[in-house]
């Protein structure tokens, strides 16, 4: 599986064919893609009304609210529409007749696109090869657009870009989730995950107990069928704990004091005595900063006699003493 640096970005995706909805509850359907060659951006697009007038408008692509592979929703009417496509100037079109070619040998026929929300640069195109088996094809390597064809080459040393099983996201983030839920020791970790899929590029982002388990997470996920990529960005508790420890260490105002790290999932809990109250707030703001923290609970007590060390603070704060001590 690749691991390429993929950008994580929200996205929209476009299916020729889908169901396009205007404010006033007219539907027409998505009928091609105006793009730059130069900047393989996505400018507008085309789209057609009535099953018998055959109505086929020309629109910025600023026009639309929100897309996804099963419908379109546009900020305007049909009227609105009509004033709107006399701005646009059609260009390159994008639509199911256009051939992607990778590595030098067809892929098939474009069925959809993915682009970035924001930029609406291409990010991966979905082409159907026969008998409708469909596949992915990532368009952030060295990607050319001309006439009807877009051509791919690898950005990476590979002869050509490997083609990826497509899946809907959603179907592929269930089958994740159930994968985690099916190992015992993972399951526990499984409310502090977060499952990120944008056409088989999977991000893993929240917190995990440990180590291990992160790596365990990675095992049980990398062979499921459609993933392209995985990135493993989860934080692992004993590291946030460990961190968080060192930075309370080296802070003036909490060095000297008996502070316990007790992580959970990201939230960091803090037992103990300590000599103030700024040295209980010092504690709580030095906690909270540092990176990958999800939340802290600061359950310090303000003692100014403190002297035992919390070897194991309990919720009720009666540490367990140091052994021999008083």
């Amino acid at each position: 599986m690749s691991t390429t640096a993929t950008e994580y970005a929200a996205v929209s995706k476009y299916r020729f064919g889908a169901p396009v909805l205007t404010d006033d509850g007219e539907e027409g359907t998505l009928d091609s893609l105006i793009v730059d060659p130069a900047t393989r951006a996505i400018t507008g697009f085309r789209v057609r009304f009535g099953r018998f007038s055959r109505e086929t408008l020309a629109l910025p692509i600023t026009i639309i609210r929100h897309a996804t592979p099963g419908r379109i929703e546009l900020h305007a009417s049909r009227d609105e529409l009509r004033h709107d496509q006399a701005k646009m100037v059609s260009a390159t079109l994008l639509n199911q007749g256009t051939q992607v070619v990778a590595g030098g040998k067809s892929a098939g026929k474009l069925v959809q696109v993915t682009v970035n929300r924001e930029t609406h640069v291409l990010r991966h195109l979905v082409v159907e090869r026969g008998l409708g088996a469909e596949w992915l094809v990532s368009a952030g390597g060295n990607t050319a657009i001309e006439g009807k064809r877009i051509t791919v080459q690898s950005a990476s040393n590979a002869a050509s870009p490997s083609l990826t099983p497509y899946r809907p996201d959603e179907e592929i983030h269930e089958e994740l989730r159930a994968a985690i839920y099916d190992y015992p020791r993972l399951r526990v970790d499984l409310p502090g995950i977060g499952i990120h899929v944008i056409d088989g590029v999977l991000w893993l982002q929240g917190h995990v107990s440990s180590d291990l388990n992160k790596r365990l997470v990675q095992d049980q996920l990398v062979n499921i069928r459609g993933l392209s990529e995985l990135h493993n960005d989860l934080i692992a508790d004993t590291d946030l704990a460990n961190a968080v420890a060192m930075a309370l260490a080296k802070d003036a105002r909490t060095t000297r004091e008996r502070i316990g790290v007790y992580p959970m999932l990201g939230t960091i809990n803090l037992r103990g005595r300590v000599h103030s109250e700024s040295a209980r707030a010092a504690a709580y703001e030095i906690a909270r900063s540092v990176p990958g923290v999800r939340d802290v609970e600061n359950a310090l007590v303000i003692d100014p006699n403190a002297e035992v060390i919390p070897v194991l603070a309990g919720v009720t704060n009666q540490e367990d003493r140091v052994p021999g001590g008083n």
